[in-house]
C-alpha cells in the first residue's frame, strides 16, 4: 500500500498515522522497533534542519535499509520544508513524502509555488502535502492564522496537493497551558474537502483531544518535540549515573533509544493504527 492508500483507509476506519521525526540513528532505531513492536505503517520526517544534519541521501538509505530488512510499511517525509530546490532535491533521492510550507507566504504564492511541488512530485510518485494557516510556536493562537474556510477548497483545487495541513489551534511545542483546539472550523474543513489532513503540533495534546481531533477527520498526526524531550532526558540521567566511567557511545545511547521506542508506543496506541501494517 501506499502512504495516501494508509491515509484513505486510516480516514474510512477513523485512526491515523503518526510521523515521528528523527536526527540521529538512535532515535530512528527506538521508533522503528515501537512501529515493529506494534504491528503499525508508520511515516518517519526529517526536517530541512533534520535532513541537513543527516544528508538527505542517507536518510533516505537509512528507511531503505529498514524496509529491505523488514518488509515494513515506512514511509519518509520532508517536514516543513521551503526551499524548493532542497525539496526537489529530496523528491529525486528518493524521500516518499514531501510537504510544502508556504502558509507564511500570501494566498496567491503559496499556490503558485505548490503547484510547482506538486508538478515535481507526481513525476516521482511522491505524496504532497500543503498547507494553509500558520501553525506558530507559542499558546498565543492569532485568529488570522488559523485557517481560512474560504481558502480551503480553492487551494485544494487549485494545487492538487494529496493531504493538507491546517491550523486549529495546533501550535509546535509543548507548553504548560496549551491552546484549545477549533474543532468547529476542523468540521467545517472536512465539510468542505476529502482531502487527507493533517495535525502538526500533536506533541503536547491531550489524548482527549487527539482522539476527538482522529473522530473528526484528522489522518496523519505529527510529534516530535516530545522525541525530542524524552531523547534528552534519557541521555543526561545516563551521563550522569556513569560519571566518567562509561565512554562507550553505544551503552550511553540505549536508554534515549528505549525512551524514544516508549513515547512512540504509546502514540501509536492512542492514535489506533496497531495491527494496521
Amino acid at each position: 500500500m501506499t502512504v495516501l492508500e494508509y491515509f484513505e483507509k486510516a480516514q474510512k476506519e477513523k485512526w491515523a498515522i503518526g510521523q515521528f521525526n528523527f536526527s540521529t540513528d538512535e532515535q530512528l532505531k527506538g521508533i522503528m522497533i515501537a512501529a515493529q513492536n506494534l504491528k503499525s505503517p508508520i511515516i518517519i520526517g526529517t526536517s530541512e534542519g533534520e535532513s541537513k544534519f543527516l544528508g538527505l541521501k542517507q536518510a533516505v538509505a537509512l528507511i531503505k535499509s529498514f524496509k529491505d530488512e523488514t518488509g515494513f510499511p515506512v514511509f519518509l517525509n520532508l517536514d516543513h520544508g521551503k526551499n524548493l530546490d532542497y525539496i526537489k532535491e529530496a523528491i529525486n533521492f528518493g524521500y516518499d513524502c514531501v510537504h510544502f510550507d508556504g502558509s507564511e507566504l500570501s494566498l496567491p504564492d503559496n499556490i503558485k509555488l505548490t503547484k510547482e511541488i506538486v508538478k515535481a512530485g507526481s513525476k516521482k510518485d511522491v505524496l504532497i502535502e500543503g498547507e494553509i494557516g500558520i501553525i506558530g510556536k507559542s499558546t498565543e493562537v492569532k485568529e488570522e492564522n488559523l485557517t481560512r474556510l474560504e481558502d480551503v477548497k480553492y487551494f485544494v483545487q487549485e494545487t492538487g496537493v494529496n493531504s493538507l495541513a491546517i491550523s486549529i489551534g495546533n501550535v509546535h511545542g509543548v507548553y504548560q497551558k496549551m491552546p484549545k483546539i477549533d474543532f468547529e472550523r476542523l468540521k467545517k474543513i472536512r465539510a468542505r474537502i476529502e482531502t487527507p489532513l493533517v495535525l502538526h503540533g500533536g506533541s503536547g495534546v491531550s489524548e482527549k483531544d487527539i482522539k476527538k481531533l482522529i473522530k473528526e477527520g484528522i489522518v496523519k498526526i505529527n510529534i516530535n518535540t516530545e522525541l525530542r524531550v524524552a531523547w534528552k532526558k534519557a541521555l543526561k540521567a545516563t551521563i550522569k549515573q556513569s560519571g566518567r566511567e562509561e565512554i562507550k557511545p553505544y551503552k550511553i545511547l540505549l536508554p534515549a533509544s528505549r525512551a524514544i521506542q516508549k513515547v512512540v508506543e504509546e502514540k501509536i496506541k492512542l492514535f489506533g493504527s496497531q495491527n494496521k501494517a
